[in-house]
């Protein structure tokens, strides 16, 4: 059975300028995609009326739900409600309860312009469903389109427009639309895709797409007619092509997995960082309850503090440098002594834009993880600006958490 066509419009000049993020196309992509329908097109647009009701003609033409963002507040630039009553031909009228609780709102105002506008908000075009808006002022509307397709408009602010969206998609599930995403780190987007296709080879109806960040792949799979059973068989086959990179198929972040892995093993960890500056620690703290297993980490951006509060010999920097595989696995091991753990990870490196040299240009990064066994350096040479090199470093880092308290280091 084919999916109910969508498509999602978002409008308002902030984001057609880029003054703001357009976060909620996301939102209701995935809200969408949960109830069924196949999401076919996104369109962002400026606060103007006629190219609003010229791009709704289309869409209410072509799709079978469309959803519009923005445009329904109180403002003169809010032109939504009349740019759709104008598309489907349908006229506005004011209706008394949601008048009645714009009262209070309209006594706030000291301009009469300004009054009348937030009363415009009242508007409902003809038929449609009301939307009550439990946040802001904005009610959202439902109405059945001419060609028997859905419009939906819903307010522009997120914490606005979530909670009726939830409404409306919570108990309306159209249909089984099973997603996989399955999250990687120390592999490429070219590798992961060219892995996942040869293992879907013998999975036919599995649509493949790959979302890639700085060392997190994503691979994510589709029912294109598969069916549930057949997408999580598929979804097992790209598991098993993609160990060891693969970490998590929940959305659990690689900072979560690692956590909850010392968590299941009873371990503890500790961190010792130079160039990332505290990002692993951070990554880790960010995971609820991982306080049960992360008792802390140490910033040693100088060489003071690596000999000071880790215990590097002053020796070995000056013979190796402080970019070396000696010294993250003094780093490594100071730190695990000093806070007592089971597992620890150190990291020392060159993030630029400058302090790079022949023998160790910019990208040159050295981790060491350690537990009493001893201590495994390895140097990646990380690719990016400043910003991309700590977060590669950081992904690497737990990678490196992770396999090792997993026992595949």
């Amino acid at each position: 059975m084919m999916a109910a066509s969508a498509a999602i419009v978002t409008v308002g000049t902030e984001i057609t300028t880029g003054l703001r993020l357009d976060t909620n196309t996301r939102e209701i992509a995935a809200a969408l995609m949960g109830a069924g329908y196949d999401t076919r097109e996104t369109v962002s647009l400026p606060d103007d009326p006629d190219l609003v009701a010229t791009c709704l003609r289309r869409l209410v033409a072509a799709y079978d739900l469309v959803v519009v963002t923005g445009g329904l507040g109180p403002t003169h630039d809010d032109i939504t409600r009349e740019a759709a009553s104008e598309a489907l031909g349908l006229p506005m009228s004011a209706d008394p309860g949601i008048a009645h609780g714009l009262a209070r709102w309209v006594h706030r105002h000291t301009e009469q312009r300004a009054r009348e506008q937030v009363l415009r908000q009242a508007l409902v075009l003809q038929g449609a469903e009301v939307l009550a808006a439990t946040v802001g002022t904005a009610p959202g509307q439902v109405v059945q389109t001419p060609l028997g397709g859905r419009l939906v408009l819903l307010p522009g602010p997120p914490n606005e427009m979530r909670p009726m969206l939830q409404e409306l998609f919570a108990h309306k599930v159209q249909g089984s639309s099973t997603v996989v995403e399955i999250a990687c780190t120390g592999i490429s987007e070219s590798d992961a895709q060219v892995a996942t296709q040869a293992a879907l080879a013998e999975h036919p109806g599995v649509r493949l797409t790959i979302l890639a960040s700085p060392a997190d792949v994503h691979v994510v799979l589709f029912d294109d007619g598969a069916g549930n059973e057949g997408i999580l068989r598929a979804a097992e086959s790209v598991r098993d092509a993609l160990v060891p990179y693969w970490y998590s198929d929940d959305g659990a972040s690689l900072a979560s997995v690692v956590t909850r892995l010392a968590q299941a093993l009873g371990m503890t960890l500790a961190v010792a960082e130079s160039c990332t500056g505290g990002l692993v620690a951070a990554s880790l703290t960010s995971v609820p309850g991982a306080s049960s297993v992360f008792r802390g980490g140490v910033v040693a951006y100088s060489n003071e503090v690596k000999t000071s509060q880790l215990d590097v010999p002053e020796a070995l920097i000056a013979k190796h440098g402080a970019v070396s595989g000696q010294v993250a696995s003094a780093m490594a091991r100071g730190v695990l002594r000093r806070l007592g753990t089971d597992v620890s990870v150190a990291i020392t490196g060159i993030a630029g834009p400058d302090g790079g040299s022949a023998d160790k240009p910019v990208g040159t990064v050295w981790f060491s993880v350690a537990d009493a066994s001893g201590e495994i350096p390895v140097m990646r040479q990380m690719i990016g600006d400043r910003d991309g090199i700590r977060t590669r470093a950081t992904m690497f880092a737990l990678n490196l958490l992770r396999l090792k308290i997993a026992g595949h280091e």
